[in-house]
């Protein structure tokens, strides 16, 4: 039995899970203890974050200053595994190994991989591509040295690593060949939670280790992309070179016309200033002037907000036609998949995406769909098309390749 910490560090939100996994981490299983801050969660105090501290059915929040460096609070969460009212371990020394949520891999990596000196230099080196992410991850794998000491092995899964089976004409822009090999190519990403899904959709389906099996897997959360899954296989997906492409979400804008971003650069646009614009104040929060948060814009949009109900009515456009195009890479579909916050909890937005594809015989039982069930096929019976909602678990699946990557390391 190996204890193994899971760190998934944001932005916006750090996450950590504890889990004691077994000889067949295939087999998933809930943490023994979570915490996490979560900087979005609307009613938070002024001058600090309001932690959630769990272990089994037990409960407790406990105070973390809003200003202090990310590298305190990472310290503060993690300690209270062994010195908070929920502790459940006796010291660092009970953690067998940690696993990180790494956003972007590159070339380089095809597999959850071991920490070391180097691999933390590529991950810097990388984060010149994914600006919100690589770093702020990167400071996670420090902390967790910081706390725990240099002899717990820490592995790094990245979520580009899922996509590096992208067929050569998906993964290539259509610039000049230099583009490709230089590495200027279509790398995708929330890799982690599309690989955990696809293997929780063919369970629930009944159609485990179906190498035939098609999905479209929609990931809608704080970043939101599709990936068109044939088997265990990504063939396609809307993030790109970084995670700015594709589908628009909540505060970044997905895919524009380069031509506009050339026009604001040649009318005094700051660059740095344009990369905010796209990253932070875009998407849903930009086109409503809200929090980008769907549980504060949909209800503005029922109630006739004008901006609300367009950011709304973009979202859902622009997803239907990334599923459109998955459609297309894919050639047949059995099963269209939503995960992650707005995925698993947003009927709503479920509802309007399913309508454009009844086309296809898709149609949900809409009594299910009202109820977000997780882990459920709210399909009508009649449908051609199986609609399932898979709660997200990307901790278990960072946890689960960083023992496996431990193990074929030992062996």
């Amino acid at each position: 039995m190996a204890n193994v910490l899971v760190l998934n560090a944001g932005s916006g939100s750090q996450k950590l899970g504890l889990y004691a996994i077994d000889s067949d981490p295939k087999i998933a299983c809930d943490p023994v203890w979570q915490a996490a801050i979560n900087s979005t969660t609307p009613g938070q105090p002024a001058d600090h974050f309001l932690a959630q501290i769990t272990a089994g059915k037990r409960k407790e929040e406990i105070p973390v200053r809003r200003d202090a460096p990310l590298p305190e609070k990472l310290h503060t969460l993690i300690r209270s595994s062994w010195a908070g009212k929920l502790a459940i371990l006796n010291g660092p020394q009970d953690i067998d190994l940690v696993g990180h949520r790494v956003v972007h891999g590159g070339v380089e990596f095809a597999r959850a991989t071991a920490v070391t000196p180097e691999i933390e230099a590529t991950i810097d080196r990388l984060g010149e591509l994914a600006p919100l992410h690589n770093p702020v991850n990167l400071i996670g794998i420090k902390a967790c040295r910081e706390i725990l000491g240099g002899k717990i092995p820490q592995y790094a899964v990245f979520d580009t690593a899922f996509h590096r089976t992208l067929p050569e004409a998906a993964r290539t822009y259509a610039g000049p060949f230099e583009w490709v090999e230089q590495g200027l190519i279509r790398y995708g990403f929330h890799g982690t939670s599309f690989r955990y899904a696809q293997r929780r959709v063919a369970d629930i389906i009944g159609r485990h280790g179906d190498e035939s099996l098609c999905q479209i897997i929609c990931h809608l959360g704080g970043g939101c992309s599709l990936a068109a899954i044939r088997g265990s296989r990504s063939v396609d997906t809307t993030m790109g070179f970084t995670p700015l492409d594709g589908i628009a979400m909540c505060t970044r804008a997905g895919a524009i016309d380069p031509g506009l971003m050339i026009h604001l650069l040649r009318h005094g646009t700051d660059l740095n200033a344009l990369e905010e614009t796209l990253n932070k104040r875009s998407g849903l929060s930009g086109l409503s002037g809200l929090p980008g948060d769907t549980r504060v814009i949909l209800p503005k949009a029922r109630d006739h907000d004008r901006r609300a109900a367009l950011a709304i009515d973009v979202f859902i456009h622009r997803l239907r036609a990334g599923i459109g195009s998955m459609l297309a890479s894919l050639g047949h579909l059995d099963a269209l998949v939503f995960t992650d916050a707005i995925g698993e909890s947003e009927p709503i937005i479920r509802s309007r995406v399913c309508e454009a594809f009844s086309f296809l015989g898709l149609r949900l039982n809409e009594q299910l769909n009202a109820s977000s069930p997780p882990d459920t096929d709210i399909a009508a019976a009649d449908s051609t098309v199986r609609i399932v909602i898979v709660r997200g678990d990307e901790n278990w699946q960072i946890a689960a390749e960083s023992v496996e990557a431990f193990k074929s390391k030992g062996a």
